[in-house]
Order: C-alpha cells, then sequence, then structure tokens
C-alpha cells in the first residue's frame, strides 16, 4: 500500500502563496495527499489529525503555529504516525527549536527522503506538550500578545507583541509562592515570578531557556525564576543569551522526569505558547520517545 500524506492545514494561518507552493511541492514529488482538512481554529487540529489517521495516513503533515503543531502532537502520540511541519504561526518555537525546515519545497523532500525521529514530548495536567509548559510572567506574556488587537497585535507586530507584552509585566509582574517537587524530591519553597518545564531548550531568535535540554534524553529541564522588576529580568536575560544561566541569581535550574508544581492560588498557565486557563497545581511528566517527526536529512 503506497504511503499516504494527509494534510492539515490551519486556515487562518497559511497565505495563499504559500499553499500553492505546497500543493507544487507535492505534485512535483509525486505525492496526492489522502487528505486535506482545512480548521478555523487550532484546537480543532486533535480531531482533524485523528481523523487522517483513522484512514490509514502514514504522515500527517501540519500547517499552522505551534498551537496546531501541539494539537496535531496530541493525535499522534505513541501511533506510529509520523508528523511533518510547515510552519506559519508568529513564533514557531517547535520548528526552529529542531531546526525544521520553512519552504514548503524543502518540507515535502524531507518527507520524501523519509528520515524519521523519535522525540519526548510532556504531559501537563494530561494535556500534550512538545516545547515547554509555564506559569507566571511566561503565561501573562503570552496572554497579553494574544489579545492585543490593532497595531499592538501579533498580526501585525509578529514577534514584537511578545517582547512588548514581556517589558508590560516584568515591570509589573509580582511573585507568587511555589513549591515544587522534582522526582519526588523538594526542589524550590518560595516566592517565584515563573516557572518554565522544558522539552525544547530554544525560545527562538538564538535565545535559550534551558541550555542543556534535549527532547530525547528522557528528562524534562525545569527553571524558576525569581527576578522582580526590569532591572533584575534583564540581568537574567543577559545572563540567557550569554549562555550563563548559573551565573544569574535570579534563577534555578535543574532536571527530572516527573515535576509537580504546587502554587498559592490559580494561576495562568501555558503549553507551546498558548495559555490554557488556570490551576494551582500542575502535574507534569515526561512522555519519552512518544513521537515520530519528519526531519531533514
Amino acid at each position: 500500500m503506497k504511503h499516504q500524506v494527509a494534510v492539515v492545514e490551519h486556515e487562518r494561518k497559511v497565505p495563499a502563496a504559500t499553499r500553492r507552493a505546497l500543493r507544487a511541492a507535492l505534485a512535483e514529488h509525486g505525492l496526492q495527499p489522502a487528505s486535506w482538512i482545512k480548521v478555523p481554529k487550532a484546537r480543532k487540529t486533535k480531531a482533524a489529525v485523528a481523523a487522517a489517521v483513522n484512514r490509514g495516513a502514514g504522515t500527517v503533515l501540519v500547517c499552522g503555529g505551534d498551537g496546531t503543531v501541539r494539537a496535531a502532537a496530541e493525535a499522534l502520540i505513541d501511533t506510529g504516525v509520523a508528523l511533518a511541519v510547515l510552519p506559519t504561526g508568529t513564533a514557531n518555537l517547535f520548528a526552529s527549536g529542531l531546526e525544521l525546515p520553512t519552504d514548503p519545497a524543502a518540507v515535502i523532500e524531507a518527507i520524501g527522503g523519509g528520515n524519521l525521529r523519535y522525540l519526548d514530548t510532556g504531559r501537563c495536567n494530561d494535556l500534550t506538550f512538545t516545547v515547554m509548559a509555564g506559569t507566571g510572567l511566561d503565561a501573562a506574556m503570552i496572554d497579553e500578545a494574544d489579545s492585543a488587537e490593532g497595531i499592538w497585535g501579533k498580526e501585525r507586530l509578529g514577534v514584537l507583541a511578545y517582547f512588548r507584552a514581556g517589558l508590560i509585566h516584568a515591570r509589573s509582574r509580582q511573585p507568587f509562592a511555589v513549591e515544587l517537587v522534582v522526582d519526588d524530591a523538594p526542589f524550590f519553597e518560595g516566592l517565584a515570578t515563573c516557572v518554565l518545564v522544558g522539552n525544547l531548550g530554544t525560545l527562538g531568535r538564538g535565545l535559550e531557556a534551558f541550555p542543556d535540554a534535549s527532547p530525547v534524553d528522557g528528562l524534562l529541564d525545569v527553571g524558576v525564576a525569581t527576578a522582580v522588576g526590569l532591572r533584575q529580568w534583564g540581568s537574567l536575560m543577559i545572563s540567557a543569551a550569554r549562555g550563563a544561566h548559573e551565573e544569574s541569581p535570579h534563577t534555578r535550574l535543574t532536571q527530572g522526569k516527573a515535576i509537580d508544581i504546587r502554587l498559592d492560588d490559580e494561576h495562568r498557565f501555558e503549553l507551546d505558547g498558548g495559555t490554557k486557563g488556570t490551576a494551582n497545581r500542575l502535574r507534569l511528566q515526561v512522555c519519552p520517545r512518544s513521537l515520530l517527526v519528519c526531519v531533514p536529512q
């Protein structure tokens, strides 16, 4: 039976020119999609991908941003069906963290090359994430960028919308009480302004949140930030940009397989750059070698 490729596209994230280039690349490589499903919102992606898998797809090509990719991955965990990505979002953390191609022809070439790699994923309160989970400043920043409209919205500012939102919340974010246990051992108890758990280490633009993170090591990386105000956050970011995280007095890092985060109240949390509501407790664990991904040769 011929290998089947299904395309799942976030219809609001893919420009018409990119769609045409993708169709041309598929035709050039002799790949006729078994199905081409358009979804209006990222949260509709999981059901669309599951339907493609049930119809026999061997590879699902997802076109969209990190929210679309995260939802697709949730449907593909432990199925053995490969995920291919054409990144067309704002940050594209998954694609940039894995150095995946952004050109439609290169994406289709990667699919045709058959170079596949099993990667770890994470679970947070029974939701999948591929890049990062977090609460505190990062979740507030993402919520601010997502809700901004007009000239301050992501559609106009792109990635700069996140930097603007980060400056706003770095100035005003107040610390909150956190109790953090990693692999059943206490790691942190005190006031923090941000807690991040990463499967991939990069935040894009060359900035690494976790210098030792790897999506194939069977571990999640954990970071607690205690920075308050622009001065301390600026110092922390300079240390991160230099790759000298351990030099900052405002951060603590570790690794583990299971992480339990207890908060003093309901706080907003995010997965792969999208907010997912509020919680006063986050239970996270690594899922080793659970996602098959098409990568370049």
